[in-house]
């Protein structure tokens, strides 16, 4: 009776502010796309932008086999950009033998903005959620979204820094603690409490159907991610769900190979941001003063700011 009490009220919760929603005119929009989300499986679609991961795929191969779920409710999609090595062989033998519904996109450009939004478009599941290939994620990770995912819901797992194949004491998990401790659901209008969550991109599955009306910006050489989330957020403003356990982990493997961890110059660095802040800029005026997306905005716009002059400074 226990463990199942955090689900209850979870649950309960989110009903209260859905109840609210739906009784609102203002926020009856927002359910629109039922129809949609209800015809999709209740499944969950995995993807994974590939570039060159030959070295690093074996670990994520394992964990996707071993899901505690039945491998009938998800698919994993790898979307590949830029490979030269043999990461098609691999996922192609994956494909094979994992018994994983796998599907697989093919690209020479190296992109991993324009990689994700092939994936989305293919994802033929009730929701998604994104591993880099070189992460890997816990046994009963895609069960607890399956578990607490609907229609407004944003699902937040866990996260582990490995380094050397040893598990850090991450910032990144602090980060998703922060704004949890009290409740583990947050409508929209708390989001300044919880906006955190929304800067990594992995670690959350979310209705495909919101996902399917979003892109990630191709032309960001770094930051789409955060990007991506804000207009999520702007779009749809969910309700923020955490997991109420520790067993759903993502692991983050820190490797110089990535893309997105590459050495870059200050203006490189600098100039992805500089863009974000840009179209904050741009877009205030579309909301009124105290709209959850004008209280979402000034946090990443803050948190932007900050990430600029720590980058000047090294």
């Amino acid at each position: 009776m226990g463990a199942a009490l955090p689900y209850r009220e979870i649950n309960a919760l989110r009903s209260v502010i859905t109840a609210v929603e739906r009784a609102s005119s203002e926020w009856k929009h927002l359910y629109r796309f039922e129809k949609e989300f209800s015809s999709q499986p209740h499944e969950i679609s995995v993807i994974v932008p590939v570039h060159n991961g030959a070295q690093e795929l074996e670990e994520l191969f394992i964990s996707l086999r071993n899901q505690s779920i039945d491998k009938s409710l998800y698919e994993a999609i790898f979307s590949l950009n830029g490979c030269t090595d043999e990461s098609l062989n691999l996922i192609e033998d994956f494909s094979a033998k994992s018994g994983v519904n796998t599907k697989i996109i093919k690209s020479t450009y190296a992109n991993v903005a324009k990689a994700r939004n092939s994936a989305i478009q293919l994802a033929s599941f009730r929701y998604c959620t994104f591993i880099d290939h070189d992460d890997f994620i816990s046994r009963n990770y895609l069960e607890e979204f399956l578990v607490l995912g609907d229609y407004r819901s944003v699902v937040v797992s866990n996260i582990v820094k490995m380094i050397d194949n040893l598990p850090q004491e991450d910032y990144a998990q602090r980060v998703v603690q922060a704004g949890f401790e009290d409740a583990l659901v947050h409508s929209g209008d708390d989001i300044s409490i919880c906006y955190r969550a929304y800067t990594l991109n992995a670690i959350k599955a979310a209705p495909t159907y919101m996902l399917k009306r979003v892109k990630y910006e191709e032309n960001l050489s770094h930051s789409e991610d955060l990007q991506f989330w804000r207009r999520v957020f702007n779009e749809f403003t969910p309700i923020t769900v955490k997991t109420p356990t520790r067993t759903d982990i993502y692991y983050r493997r820190v490797l110089s190979s990535s893309l997105s961890r590459k050495h870059e110059n200050f203006y490189q660095k600098a100039k992805p941001r500089l863009a974000i802040l840009d179209s904050i800029d741009r877009e205030e005026k579309q909301h009124y003063c105290d709209s959850p997306q004008r209280k979402f905005d000034t946090q990443i716009k803050a948190l932007l700011l900050e990430t600029l002059y720590n980058i000047g400074r090294q």
